[in-house]
């Protein structure tokens, strides 16, 4: 409170908390474990030959994601950047397909 750079929001939630009693109680590491394994990798007065890394992060996953379909405005890119139509559309789907490209040039 005796900071003069705090926000008026910061302030006004430290009222509010003042008729409670509570403990704040920091485990370290809970919430982003790769952050916390890379904050204690050099701790001052540490040898480094002492230092054990433990590299298995619990709730590590590799995520892939494989299509094969095209985007939906693949045609369109196509049509303005080389005029070319998409094959096999009727008269009417072709008329549709240039009246939306109108949008996007």
């Amino acid at each position: 409170m005796a900071n003069k750079d705090v926000k008026p929001g910061l302030i006004r939630w430290v009222i509010l908390l003042q008729e409670f009693d509570f403990e704040v109680k920091d485990r370290k590491g809970t919430e982003n474990k790769v952050a916390d394994h890379l904050s204690r990798l050099e701790e001052v007065g540490r040898l480094k030959e002492d230092l054990e890394i433990n590299d298995a992060f619990p709730d590590e996953h590799v995520f892939a994601i494989s299509s094969t379909s095209t985007t939906w405005y693949a045609d369109i890119a196509n049509f303005l950047a080389s005029d070319l139509i998409p094959d096999g559309l009727e008269a009417y789907q072709k008329k549709e397909f240039l009246r939306e490209c109108r949008h996007y040039y």
